[in-house]
């Protein structure tokens, strides 16, 4: 692999760090090399019984900007230095997951966090309360608000 750049090194301790502050001590952190000149990292965790998938994806034209996926949600043009703090407050249960409806989209549902000093949006067209997960229900509005 060579060199390791120090974006990658500055991303993968975020997310180091955010599963730390989430109470995992000991996540398997992996990586790979993608083509086109970027890369990808990610784990699995364990949270309240469940397990939850999250994913980093660098490219290399990209100084510090990555694109988050959380299970089904993605997130474009996040910030490294931002990276820890939307992981962990998705996880943790300091963001929102809305319906959205849409005219010529169609209906979605939006999770909206923050991430640094930056409010980020993800969006599914395949979320369904039915089958959310934990970390997903404590982040849908409470019934009639």
């Amino acid at each position: 692999m060579g060199r390791v750049e120090p974006a990658r090194l500055c991303i993968v301790a975020e997310m180091a760090e955010a599963v730390r502050a989430l109470g995992v001590p000991d996540a398997d952190i992996r990586e790979r090399e993608l083509d086109g000149g970027g890369w990808m990292t990610g784990c699995v965790i364990r949270l309240g019984g469940e397990e939850v998938e999250f994913d980093v994806m660098h490219h290399e034209r990209s100084d510090t900007a990555v694109r988050l996926f959380v299970e089904g949600w993605q997130f474009e043009h996040v910030d490294a230095s931002g990276l820890r703090q939307l992981l962990v407050n998705i996880l943790s249960g300091d963001a929102v997951i809305r319906p959205e409806r849409g005219f010529l989209r169609g209906d979605r549902h939006v999770l909206k966090a923050v991430g640094g000093t930056t409010v980020h949006e993800a969006w599914s067209e395949a979320f369904v309360e039915e089958r959310a997960a934990a970390w997903e229900i404590r982040l849908l509005p409470a019934a009639g608000s």
